[in-house]
């Protein structure tokens, strides 16, 4: 299936664009357990694991050995137009897994010194303190506030740079105990803004303050968010088309569910996928197995530039059909 252009796309910015084409998003949420975000001033590399504390960090790993983990750069909900941030020590937060639908969160002010060895360890274990406030080794710990994550990213994305920033802005502080914060590229630019929500590890696109009010408060039925959700971080990005007919056929209610097992098969030559997930919770035990297939593969856009010149595609899934066991 080919995709077309018309006469609005001739700036071809990649969000606006890939919008206008009707593309689903679902299927582009990263997977991952556990996201550890560094309060660190902006602008930011192209590439953050570039900022020397990260570099010095990762140097401790093998490429590609911490799995399903993602550090991110984070601004400050409090920090200055002019980047500054006065408070002495580092922020660190640290959402970890600890269900299908929830991650607890925990932040960690350390001492500017000890910012590496403080990543290390938060990468390599945590802290076990279960989001109790505590002192250790001059690291203050307390119990992270439920959070939004906005991509506010300009060096990697001029959509990231200028919608989120603005976004972010419009929504600082509009819903008492959330934290609202800018972070770094965490793919999916093509979708801008983008965000996740946290303590239930759900990535979103498209957002305006609008869509965001009624994820945060959960007056919009997740069917009305059909065209603005990524998918669960839990899951691979077969395994999210599934998860979002759950969602819609639940409710909300659905993150009180604990999914109990999950697996996909692809086949085609990787243009189809059997999706097998079980779960239990308050309407008890079941399972569903969907197919979902492939259905149009989209250009990526360098920013600017028309689809006919883009390096890279990125497949658009579609769930064929599913079935519900009870």
């Amino acid at each position: 299936m080919s995709v077309g252009t018309t006469s609005s796309t001739l700036s071809f910015r990649c969000a606006p664009w890939t919008r206008e084409q009707g593309v689903d998003p679902i299927g582009s949420a990263l997977t991952c357990d556990t996201l550890l975000l560094v309060e660190t001033p902006s602008p930011w590399p192209r590439d953050v694991n570039e900022i020397p504390a990260f570099a010095a960090a990762l140097r401790h790993y093998r490429p590609g050995g911490l799995h399903r983990t993602r550090l991110l750069a984070v601004r400050p909900a409090d920090e200055g137009i002019d980047g500054s941030d006065p408070r002495a020590g580092v922020l660190i937060t640290r959402w970890h897994r600890v269900g299908s639908n929830r991650f607890l969160g925990t932040d960690h002010t350390v001492p500017r010194d000890r910012l590496v060895d403080a990543l290390i360890r938060l990468l390599d274990a945590g802290d076990g303190t279960n989001g109790t406030n505590s002192t250790n080794n001059d690291t203050m710990v307390q119990a992270a506030p439920a959070e939004i994550l906005l991509c506010g990213h300009g060096q990697r994305d001029r959509c990231c740079g200028r919608n989120g920033v603005r976004l972010q802005i419009e929504v600082a502080s509009a819903w008492p105990g959330v934290r609202v914060r800018r972070c770094s590229h965490t793919g999916g630019h093509r979708f801008a803004p983008t965000g996740f929500t946290l303590p239930d590890g759900r990535a979103w696109g498209f957002l305006d303050a609008s869509t965001l009010d009624g994820i945060v408060r959960r007056v919009d039925h997740p069917a009305m968010l059909r065209d603005r959700y990524r998918g669960t971080t839990a899951l691979d990005p077969w395994g999210q088309v599934v998860e979002r007919e759950l969602l819609e056929r639940f409710g909300w209610g659905w993150l009180d569910h604990e999914i109990t097992s999950a697996r996909t098969e692809v086949t085609d030559g990787g243009r189809a996928a059997t999706v097998e997930i079980a779960w239990r919770g308050p309407t008890g035990e079941a399972s569903a197995v969907g197919v979902v297939e492939v259905v149009r593969d989209v250009p990526i856009l360098v920013c600017g530039e028309p689809p006919e010149v883009a390096g890279k595609t990125s497949p658009e899934l579609a769930l064929r059909y599913i079935t519900v066991r009870s």
